[in-house]
């Protein structure tokens, strides 16, 4: 597994969601998108107000359903954030909605086509590692102080700064975003090296240091980056022993559901790392279906029913992988 293909596949399978969709479908879903635009520029959280995390599946949304927002708007909007008061995961989301801000300036300017560029070689095209230099070079205050969040083990920490122990969840953060702007190889693999200690003896991982409980997420993340150690197969068979009889995954195996993030970031990992989702393809793409409401969008699990951007990129996202 090429760490550049995680990214490349997140979006060749979202445009392969697009695809499978119908006509009807792919309109309610773009509907519901377009719907969660702020008027200000970003997308909105579930509070009505313009969000960086959120903003980062909207902007992902709209590169692959060629929703056009305005660019200038959403330039005053990122130019509007004051960076010294993001902690690390909006600092994270503010850099992905710069870089992804310029690929939809540049579909719209210069008919970049996604697609297209993917097959012959998204991360290594001229224009986007040119789009990648300028982010590192504009921003490099914001790089010093994801910095701070480095922990001794050589990744990185969410939680807190300088902290002795890394989290899955934060690694997984800066390693997809630093594969996309071109760190060198062997800074992502300081941060995959980190992911080592976090592995259970049953495959799974845990997202922080010390948990003797593996999430599905967090094991999907880590199979993900350390691409082959040596309980790769033991994480497979993990994660699958964490599918239900409808066909989603559950996040822990204590969970008494399944939801569409672990559903969907789980057989992302397991299409990854070569397993065959055939057999459970029909049962789980039904199960994602489930989660669609009349409003377009998808909701994440039957415990938590709002719509939102977030839910509906893990639902696109499923739809492409399974399909």
């Amino acid at each position: 597994m090429n760490p550049l293909n995680c990214n490349r596949q997140i979006f060749e399978s979202l445009l392969n969601a697009a695809n499978t969709l119908s006509d009807e479908a792919l309109a309610r879903v773009k509907a519901f998108v377009q719907k969660q635009k702020h008027y200000h520029g970003g997308f909105m959280d579930r509070a009505g107000k313009s969000d960086l995390y959120y903003t980062v599946f909207g902007y992902t949304l709209s590169l692959v359903l060629d929703i056009k927002p305005d660019v200038k708007r959403e330039k005053e909007y990122l130019q509007s954030i004051d960076n010294k008061k993001l902690d690390f995961v909006h600092l994270i989301c503010f850099l992905r909605s710069e870089f992804l801000l310029k690929l939809i300036k540049l579909q719209q300017l210069a008919n970049f086509d996604l697609r297209k560029d993917l097959k012959n070689g998204f991360i290594e095209n001229l224009t986007i590692k040119q789009i990648s230099r300028s982010i590192r070079n504009e921003h490099k205050a914001i790089f010093d102080e994801l910095e701070l969040y480095r922990s001794v083990d050589g990744g990185f920490n969410h939680n807190e700064k300088n902290a002795r122990h890394s989290t899955i969840y934060a690694n997984f953060l800066v390693w997809t975003l630093f594969t996309d702007l071109g760190f060198k190889k062997e800074e992502l693999k300081q941060i995959c090296d980190s992911c080592k200690s976090h592995q259970l003896h049953n495959g799974a991982f845990a997202n922080e240091n010390g948990s003797m409980d593996g999430v599905s997420a967090a094991t999907a993340a880590g199979l993900i980056m350390m691409n082959s150690t040596k309980n790769a197969d033991l994480s497979n068979q993990w994660l699958k022993s964490n599918i239900t009889s409808k066909g989603g995954i559950k996040a822990a195996q204590g969970a008494p559901i399944a939801d569409l993030l672990s559903t969907a970031t789980a057989y992302l990992a397991l299409q990854l790392s070569g397993e065959n989702l055939e057999p459970f393809a029909e049962n789980s793409l039904n199960f994602i279906n489930l989660h669609w409401d009349e409003s377009g969008g998808f909701f994440g699990s039957i415990a938590d029913m709002v719509c939102d951007v977030e839910y509906t990129y893990y639902a696109l996202l499923g739809i492409g992988v399974l399909s």
